[in-house]
């Protein structure tokens, strides 16, 4: 008797335990800081600092003594965006953030190679290329779309944090919030240099909009799975606008 005695509250607490996690009950969401879901990356915006004097001062005017001084201030700063992580909203672009990085190095290498060997046509042929690279990175990270990386700022909280903690409140803030974003992504016009692809990016914004509304039905109807498959419809509309600029 004594055994049973002891399993019995243990049974229960086991039995309530299954109950909570299939009853689709919400669990705590932890907060969602600003830099989590802001695409930046200081340790990269600090290396402005510098490239700015090298590439439109330095350079157009061939003063070599001023490269071979700026050179060596950048090594400190590119350490550090080399060691920077990327924050969670940015994380998809790991891979090209790497290569981007490993880029940027190499010419960055080359211009020090250059320095060293006293050839100033290098020096000006790897200080272009130092340049190219530092931007190519920017671009890595940088919004094409301000009215896009708005929208995904809190689409990223709905699918990292709000759908799989199923809180079913949150998920209809994110929508909401969401919702308030289409209008001025409608209304937004692609770079110059992407202007060809402004109708396909409009047509994808549309299906976005339409997944976005099927998304309120299905929090209206608080059907687990249907909740579920709106979001994921979500998701896959924001990345076929997102592959427009592939």
């Amino acid at each position: 008797m004594r055994n049973r005695t002891y399993l019995y509250p243990t049974l229960m607490v086991m039995l309530s335990l299954a109950f909570v996690a299939c009853s689709g009950e919400s669990e705590a969401v932890p907060e969602i800081s600003e830099a989590e879901i802001t695409a930046e990356v200081p340790e990269l915006d600090a290396v402005h600092d510098l490239m700015y004097p090298l590439w439109h001062g330095a350079y157009p005017a061939q003063d070599f003594d001023s490269i071979r001084q700026l050179v060596p201030q950048f090594e400190p700063m590119l350490a550090a965006v080399d060691a920077a992580e990327l924050p969670g909203i940015l994380r998809h672009k790991q891979e090209g953030w790497d290569n981007g990085k490993t880029v940027m190095m190499s010419s960055f290498d080359g211009l020090k190679d250059a320095i060293e060997a006293n050839d100033n046509d290098a020096i000006l042929s790897h200080a272009e290329a130092f340049h190219t690279g530092y931007e190519q990175l920017v671009r890595v990270i940088r919004p094409l779309v301000p009215e896009l990386e708005s929208f995904h700022q809190e689409l990223y909280k709905l699918i990292h944090y709000y759908s799989p903690a199923n809180d079913e409140a949150k998920m209809h803030d994110a929508f909401v919030a969401m919702s308030e974003k289409m209008d001025p992504l409608k209304a937004a016009t692609l770079p110059e240099r992407l202007a060809d692809r402004q109708g396909d990016f409009d047509a994808g914004v549309a299906a976005l909009g339409e997944r976005l509304n099927e998304l309120d039905d299905a929090l209206h109807s608080s059907d687990a799975e249907a909740i579920k498959a709106a979001v994921d419809a979500v998701h896959a509309a924001y990345g076929g606008v997102q592959g427009v600029f592939q």
